[in-house]
């Protein structure tokens, strides 16, 4: 079982200035919320750079697995490719993160 509330407060502060994450164009952000923001308004290029079948790469999906440990958001990120679909699902777990009841442990 996961701490659903220490997920929460992990997942929805910002992380230490070391651990944030850099875009290819330059771009910083150092929480979820920041990284949504991003991902809906960078171009697709940008975003094809950090999350492709080609390299296998999905960097925000490691650095929400790795910084925010949030390894389920990060497991239902793990095959989607188009940025849309991709930023509908982070918003889906930032409400749900918002919405949890603290005392009630996430089960896995």
């Amino acid at each position: 079982m996961t701490d659903l509330k220490a997920l929460k407060e992990k997942a929805l502060s910002d992380c230490p200035a070391d651990k944030s994450f850099w875009t290819c164009h330059g771009a910083v952000f150092r929480n979820i919320y920041e990284m949504l923001d991003n991902i809906k308004n960078q171009n697709k290029d940008a975003f094809r750079y950090h999350v492709n079948r080609d390299n296998k790469k999905n960097d925000y999906g490691s650095w929400i697995k790795d910084v925010l440990t949030d390894e389920e958001l990060a497991k239902r990120l793990k095959r989607i490719m188009k940025k849309d679909r991709y930023a509908d699902i982070i918003q889906q777990r930032i409400k749900e993160l918002e919405n949890v009841n603290s005392t009630k442990p996430l089960k896995k």
